[in-house]
């Protein structure tokens, strides 16, 4: 679950904020029980993790590939964590949940996570090209430089902006780095705009797509990158080397 989605988790749960769990179960490795009694106190994001503090426990989840939730209805699985409430009842599915001890400051950059108001686009910008043999489809998944970006915004980007995944950081421009940063931003704003109106799927030009939107040629899809990530993208409009003009 990429960043803009959490958000929208954060704020579907305004209306448990400060209500009282009046039961909790899961096979998540925190006692779930414990939280019984306990008021959920505030909810935040920091891309890809979800945090939450009840009572005085504040612990992060974090979706995986696969992961969701349900607010006031069920999967028909076990739910990793499943809280109750007099008003309704959260529900996460396929999720690693786990305990944070340390202060979030300490463990959190917002200057790096493309939802947060604290986004810094410069410093953003200065991690990136501190990384310049690394491939631009794993730059843009690392979440400790763009936190939040899963593998639909980094496709969509490198399509916006026809940018070959395997290229190397070393090899942009100095304008193709800002655009980088830029439109990972961008997009996801854009990202979370469509989903809150479900409409995101309809928006999408390579990711799970057949054909190029711009070329009309045939799209491809490749494991690449350190974590072999599904990969769409137009070999004619996204070219290995960058074109040069003139």
């Amino acid at each position: 679950m990429e960043g803009p989605s959490l958000v929208i988790l954060r704020q579907e749960l305004k209306p448990f904020i400060g209500k009282r769990v009046i039961a909790a179960s899961g096979y998540a490795p925190i006692d779930p029980e414990s939280f019984a009694g306990k008021r959920l106190v505030w909810a935040k994001t920091w891309g890809k993790h979800f945090i939450m503090k009840v009572g005085t426990c504040v612990f992060r989840t974090h979706f995986l590939l696969w992961g969701s939730y349900r607010i006031n209805e069920q999967k028909d699985r076990k739910p990793t964590l499943h809280l109750a409430f007099d008003e309704g009842e959260v529900n996460f599915y396929s999720s690693s949940i786990k305990p944070i001890d340390a202060p979030l400051e300490t463990l959190y950059d917002w200057r790096v996570d493309v939802m947060s108001r604290k986004w810094d686009a410069n410093y953003v910008e200065s991690l990136v090209r501190a990384r310049p043999n690394r491939m631009v489809s794993d730059v843009l998944l690392d979440q400790s430089i763009f936190a939040g970006v899963g593998n639909i915004i980094k496709n969509e980007v490198l399509y916006r902006l026809r940018l070959y995944p395997e290229r190397r950081i070393r090899t942009l421009s100095d304008e193709e780095i800002r655009e980088l940063v830029r439109d990972a931003h961008t997009y996801s704003h854009l990202f979370y705009r469509w989903k809150k109106k479900y409409v995101l799927r309809k928006h999408w030009l390579v990711y799970h797509r057949g054909t190029c939107a711009n070329c009309g040629g045939k799209l491809k899809a490749a494991k690449m990158g350190e974590g072999e990530r599904y990969t769409y993208y137009c070999p004619v409009c996204q070219p290995k080397r960058r074109r040069v003009v003139g």
